[in-house]
């Protein structure tokens, strides 16, 4: 009985994080649609380098996001391990540190596989296509980079080269990101849970379970 106490209890600590989990992925969602309808044209600043630069912080507020969400999947670990985990913010950072407690920590995208006879579904990684966490810190970095001022002494044509090559880029991490999360799980530090998380269409919230290992 005390042993299915503590599991009980470990499960509505989890219950609580994953709801702070899930609360990050709507703002993702919110986050995505607001760089749709500018990078589509359902609405529009009146100048197409602020259109670029609005996406531009909109991705790099995603990519925060993610990173700190990984925070709270082992909260209780990265308090004890790391200092004051609620005023850290540099993304890249933040992968760094959490990666060489967990290296485990990131979303993995999957796919999953519905079998014909009486076998469970089967949560498939997906192998590419997604952002991983080298073209997290790529795409970190780029957008850093935008959202300071160029300096005046770079030329037109240099200027307009680099902004064409960043609406590509955008659109390329919205893809990625997009991949990333759809449908993604989270592996727990040295435990059994994982947490599965489906975004949902795009008039519906983020959600998903908390699974358990079984030993077979």
């Amino acid at each position: 009985m005390a042993q299915r106490g503590l599991e009980d209890k470990e499960l509505e600590r989890q219950q609580r994080l994953w709801e702070l989990y899930l609360r990050n992925m709507s703002e993702v969602k919110r986050r995505v649609a607001a760089i749709d309808d500018i990078f589509f044209g359902r609405c529009s600043t009146t100048y197409r380098i602020t259109n670029m630069e609005f996406c531009v912080l909109q991705i790099r507020k995603i990519l925060e996001l993610i990173a700190l969400s990984a925070f709270v999947s082992d909260a209780d670990l990265y308090r004890e391990r790391l200092d004051k985990i609620e005023k850290m913010w540099n993304a890249r950072l933040i992968l760094r540190d959490i990666g060489r407690i967990h290296p485990d920590f990131y979303p993995q995208p999957i796919e999953i596989v519905a079998h014909d006879d009486n076998r469970p579904d089967e949560f498939v990684d997906v192998k590419e296509g997604y952002l991983t966490e080298e073209k997290f810190i790529e795409a970190y970095g780029t957008c850093g980079k935008y959202l300071h001022q160029s300096s005046p002494f770079v030329d037109e044509a240099s200027l307009a080269s680099g902004y064409e090559k960043l609406e590509k880029e955008i659109l390329e991490w919205r893809e990625l990101i997009i991949r990333l999360l759809s449908t993604h799980i989270v592996r727990l530090y040295d435990s059994d849970y994982i947490w599965y998380t489906t975004m949902n269409a795009k008039d519906k919230e983020p959600s998903g379970n908390i699974f358990k290992r079984c030993s077979s």
